[in-house]
């Protein structure tokens, strides 16, 4: 009798047939970003998902939680008759004040996989009549295959193209329209069936190793790429990969000691796949508040000195998405000192001419 595939290998199973789906389906995870900088250079940081399950208070996308000093509150579902489960779509808001965008990069800006990266950068100037302050925050790639390049797969116009893409839920033209379901379809069936395979056959490859000692075995899989890369490619399914890929090469895996070895080397890539899955289905909002008159920026829209952003998810799969605002002070003593410059030097000079 055939054992029943592990959680976790019904994981890997499901997001390999679908290829990580199509990076742009649906919107799941509504999230808020919002900071208030202030002159000083400090920064009031808040982080709300709109529609979470409980666990978010304490296991996220970000690795914030009440243990490491961030306020944490919690606003039940609206509907009161619904049953209480895990499920339920909470609102859950993060806030904590940060001295600097040096403190706040060494919590939001962990290079790890399983984290979202949020870089910020803080710039104060003075130019004689006014002082300056430019504020950035820049969203690292969601991107976490390691084994593939995306500079192999898209081109300078893919850049230049998601670069210009609108704020989410503006309307394209046509041929905009067209040119993102081939950018989507690139990233979907290409970039991340590629990026899934090399993985997986790198997975297969251990697991060989780790159970024959024949190297012809691995000669094997190598002539058999094909195989195993339309395998990930089908949308049915595959109840049990390493059953599926031995059976079909003829490798004679000893398959129970197989498919566990398969499911712990998985865990680390499940983790990633995760991540990118909840990143790809987010909704994003991102608001700054400058503390003077804000004079430039690339936010979607402005009110007053807040700037907010609806960034498509397109904008950051696989590069940096920067949004900045720059607002300036005028600097009334040096409007006072260069007036009292001024009628000293026309006093002077009349002076001379008597």
């Amino acid at each position: 009798m055939k054992s029943k595939p592990s959680k976790d290998m019904r994981k890997v199973n499901i997001i390999s047939a679908l290829g990580i789906a199509v990076i742009m389906m649906g919107c799941e995870n509504p999230m808020t970003f919002r900071t208030k900088v202030n002159e000083d250079g400090s920064l009031e940081k808040t982080i709300i998902f709109e529609k979470a399950e409980a666990k978010t208070e304490f296991s996220n996308v970000f690795g914030i939680s009440e243990k490491n000093s961030w306020i944490a509150r919690v606003n039940k579902p609206y509907d009161s008759a619904r049953v209480k489960s895990n499920k339920d779509n909470f609102k859950i808001q993060f806030s904590k004040h940060f001295d600097s965008d040096q403190q706040m990069n060494m919590e939001l800006d962990k290079r790890m996989d399983t984290l979202f990266q949020i870089h910020a950068k803080f710039e104060k100037k003075f130019r004689w009549f006014y002082t300056y302050i430019r504020y950035s925050e820049t969203i690292r790639p969601i991107n976490r295959f390691k084994m593939v390049n995306p500079k192999d797969f898209f081109t300078t116009e893919d850049s230049l193209f998601i670069q210009r893409l609108p704020a989410e839920g503006k309307t394209i033209s046509k041929a905009d329209s067209v040119s993102l379901l081939l950018l989507n379809e690139k990233v979907a069936d290409h970039f991340a069936n590629m990026g899934l395979f090399r993985e997986i056959y790198h997975t297969l490859e251990e697991v060989i190793k780790r159970n024959l000692a024949d190297k012809k075995w691995l000669d094997t899989l190598q002539k058999n790429e094909e195989v195993i890369y339309k395998l990930i490619e089908k949308e049915n399914g595959i109840s049990d990969f390493v059953t599926k890929v031995t059976d079909d090469l003829k490798i004679p895996l000893p398959k129970l000691k197989a498919t566990k070895n398969f499911n712990e080397l998985s865990k680390e890539l499940n983790a990633r796949i995760n991540f990118m899955s909840f990143a790809r289905d987010g909704k994003y909002n991102n608001e700054f508040e400058m503390p003077w008159t804000v004079v430039a920026s690339n936010a979607d829209s402005i009110n007053g000195n807040k700037l907010y952003w609806q960034p498509v998810v397109q904008k950051f799969i696989y590069m940096d998405y920067e949004m900045f605002a720059e607002s300036r002070r005028l600097n009334l003593w040096a409007v006072v000192v260069s007036l009292a410059i001024i009628g000293l030097t026309v006093f002077v000079l009349r002076k001379k001419t008597t």
